[in-house]
């Protein structure tokens, strides 16, 4: 496989073929985005420095109260056998940000670069100040038309689509909607009945395809993910009215440690062919004879490889969806 090198950074990049993040992000920003979008005005204070630097410069930082502060971790992405390999580059210049609030008291910003120079032991004028408008800030998350009357809707946007809505709260996870495996996952999944059903969701992120198994009459949702979601996967849910559907857990799949109760009539893994290969043997301890099985996060150059490991077990390819590299399949248990 060829190295295509495509140089990177945590804004404004998505990596979905291994679910991995590489996020250095402040409070504000992680944990607390109903609040941003309440302030007036966020003043961004930058910084260039030594990546070296950054931990130490961030940790001053703190101890002097300023404790909205991040960067954006620089990344080379490049086509591997399993999809995409992210790397850290751990080197070079990097920009500090520095993020202060406005509230009550307006913030004298020349006062602020005095104090943030002299914290990190910079000159004033190495402090870059720019307002920031808190909703370009945040990028805005647009209504994602699935092209099957349902559409995905954030919450803060005013407009209302006309047809089938689920509601949604933009991540801090994988699985936004806006990447092509996830929203044909959303088509296969919101296109089936599943009353009653009992659904395994590997690799949940953000929830989407949990929250979709619940408007799609599951009984049981069973949402895993390596990274603790669960907090925003079941405020998701909530904004559905599934939540009393969907349970989530925080573990790693691929762990030979990681078991799960009972067999399950669906399960969904959307992260990357190797993965989706070492769970093979998982899968099929835990999907019931004619269960249905949706992978998806395999690319053109690898998904038959990974196909092959099921088929060879007795499944059958039902559905076969591409967007751009990325596929997705739709399989059934033979019974």
């Amino acid at each position: 496989m060829s190295r295509n090198v495509i140089s990177g950074s945590r804004k404004g990049f998505e990596y979905f073929g291994a679910h991995l993040r590489i996020v250095r992000k402040p409070p504000i920003i992680e944990q607390s985005m109903m609040k941003v979008r309440m302030l007036n005005m966020l003043h961004e204070y930058t910084i260039s420095m030594q990546q070296s630097a950054i931990d130490e410069a961030i940790e001053k930082l703190n101890m002097h109260g300023y404790y909205n502060s991040y960067y954006d971790q620089p990344i080379e992405q490049y086509a591997s056998d399993n999809g995409y390999t992210v790397e850290e580059i751990e080197s070079g210049i990097v920009e500090l940000k520095v993020i202060v609030e406005e509230d009550a008291v307006p913030v004298d910003t020349e006062r602020e670069r005095e104090s943030i120079a002299s914290i990190l032991a910079v000159a004033k004028k190495d402090v870059r100040y720019q307002l920031l408008d808190t909703v370009e800030w945040q990028e805005p998350f647009p209504i994602i038309d699935l092209q099957n009357g349902w559409f995905i809707k954030p919450v803060q946007e005013e407009q209302t689509p006309s047809g089938r809505i689920i509601h949604f709260e933009p991540p801090r996870a994988f699985g936004s909607g806006l990447h092509g495996t996830t929203q044909d996952c959303l088509r296969l999944i919101l296109g089936e009945e599943m009353s009653g059903m009992r659904v395994l969701d590997i690799g949940t992120g953000a929830g989407l395809l949990s929250i979709a198994a619940g408007l799609s009459g599951a009984a049981e949702i069973q949402a895993v993910d390596i990274e603790d979601v669960r907090e925003e996967v079941l405020y998701n849910a909530r904004l559905n009215g599934v939540e009393s559907n969907v349970e989530v857990r925080c573990a790693d799949a691929l762990s030979p440690e990681f078991e799960i109760a009972g067999t399950f009539d669906w399960i969904f893994i959307n992260i990357a062919a190797n993965e989706i290969k070492q769970l093979s043997n998982f899968v099929h301890r835990h999907l019931v004879d004619g269960g249905r099985l949706i992978l998806s996060g395999m690319v053109t150059w690898n998904y038959e490889d990974a196909l092959n490991v099921y088929q060879e077990q007795g499944y059958q390819v039902k559905e076969i969806h591409q967007t751009d590299e990325w596929v997705t399949a739709y399989l059934i248990k033979n019974k």
